[in-house]
């Protein structure tokens, strides 16, 4: 891949990255699909090598139904992996053809990016285990750079553009929501349970201005926030909000088990599921009174002296979803946007607290192997989460009440 030279909006850490290959302790070669390019696909069709072209024509298939310039072919997967991953966890096409052999698919992974008003910005998924201690473990946070620098650019995941006159849309507020979201969930004087509250406010003014046409208030709402966080306003404000610990245990549950359902090749999420079941004692004969109480054991035994100490990881990995989702303008509405993270935050907390009692307590590699596994396993499966979403709009839970609900504890 040619790096070539454009402005950028990156996170600092995307300086350090650079894949382990056989010393990862997962592979990106197993667990999805892997689809082929074109151009790559073209590539294929004139190696010269007899060995590898007889394997590109053994494992590889063409896609008739819907072929696009992205995807004309798939590799065809054996037991979950790969054709061309080796034994030793090297590809094979890399190894034998050079980089430039990979399909945008391998070549681009763990890298996600956008190109925003003309700037490109890259970052990194963290459901490759390398680039989730890189978001993770940041101690002081997640910064960034912005400027001129050589990057090398293969395929990119979304184009934005907006408005830079009259705004005709709300979308064309992106880069102020974003430095906002950032800004709140980087606040540390509050808990990270109270920043999410605060965008839940937040977002739900947002999501009131775009239906009734109040466009031109965004502006004056968000420098309103701005002030309040700054002041310290919302501090304390949250004491009173319901803490209905059973409804956010049943909703979890019930979205663990239609992944579960669903089908999973991941072994690392796997094995995390099932020492969330085994340390909360999940089973068909464990009442929903008994289940809190286990929660709430854990939570505060287990959960919260880790997090007391360690709450950054969690903060990163909410700051590292907003940039690279390009939040919240990945939604159709504001608050889609907001309930779309705050469904995975409750998954990553739900799993941690009874992994956290599974273990009698946390360990920052357990919340990396989490955290890493449970997105490689939900993130990467729209499908699924258009049908969580789905259910959530048709029983009328979008709402704030039941994100706050979600969230508090």
């Amino acid at each position: 891949m040619a790096s070539k030279l454009v402005d950028t909006l990156t996170p600092s850490y995307l300086n350090e990255f650079t894949c382990i290959g056989s010393a990862c302790e997962d592979t990106c070669c197993s667990g999805w699909r892997v689809n082929i390019d074109q151009e790559t696909y073209k590539k294929y069709k004139k190696v010269k090598s007899y060995d590898m072209r007889s394997r590109f024509e053994k494992n590889i298939t063409r896609n008739r139904t819907n072929p696009t310039k992205d995807n004309v072919a798939k590799m065809k997967m054996e037991k979950g992996s790969c054709s061309f991953l080796s034994k030793e966890g090297w590809c094979d096409i890399q190894s034998n053809l050079g980089e430039d052999y990979l399909c945008n698919t391998c070549a681009v992974y763990p890298r996600r990016t956008n190109i925003v008003n003309n700037s490109i910005e890259q970052s990194l998924t963290v459901s490759c285990p390398e680039a989730a201690r890189l978001v993770l473990l940041n101690q002081g946070g997640i910064d960034f750079e912005e400027g001129p620098k050589k990057i090398s650019i293969k395929e990119f995941s979304s184009i934005i553009n907006t408005s830079k006159g009259t705004i005709t849309h709300w979308k064309d507020f992106i880069n102020e929501y974003r430095y906002m979201t950032i800004l709140i969930l980087q606040s540390s004087n509050y808990t990270l349970e109270e920043r999410l509250l605060v965008l839940g406010l937040l977002y739900n003014e947002l999501e009131e201005c775009v239906k009734n046409n109040r466009l031109n208030d965004i502006p004056e709402i968000l420098g309103q926030y701005l002030k309040s966080v700054e002041d310290q306003t919302f501090k304390g404000a949250f004491k009173n909000v319901s803490n209905r610990l059973d409804i956010q245990l049943q909703l979890c549950r019930e979205l663990v088990i239609l992944r579960l359902n669903q089908g999973i090749t991941s072994s690392r999420y796997l094995e995390c599921s099932k020492e969330m079941m085994l340390g909360l004692k999940i089973e068909a004969s464990t009442t929903n009174e008994e289940l809190q109480d286990i929660y709430k054991d854990a939570y505060s035994q287990y959960y919260v002296p880790f997090m007391e100490q360690h709450e950054y990881m969690l903060e990163n990995y909410l700051v590292n979803y907003v940039f690279k989702n390009c939040m919240p303008i990945d939604c159709d509405l504001p608050f889609t946007s907001y309930t779309r993270m705050v469904l995975h935050y409750s998954l990553i907390k739900l799993h941690l607290v009874g992994m956290a009692k599974h273990y009698e307590g946390l360990t920052s590699d357990l919340v990396i192997k989490l955290v890493q596994s449970l997105s490689k396993t939900f993130e990467h499966n729209p499908s699924y989460f258009e049908k969580i979403m789905g259910l959530i709009k048709e029983n009328n839970i979008m709402n704030l009440t039941y994100m706050s609900i979600l969230i508090k504890n």
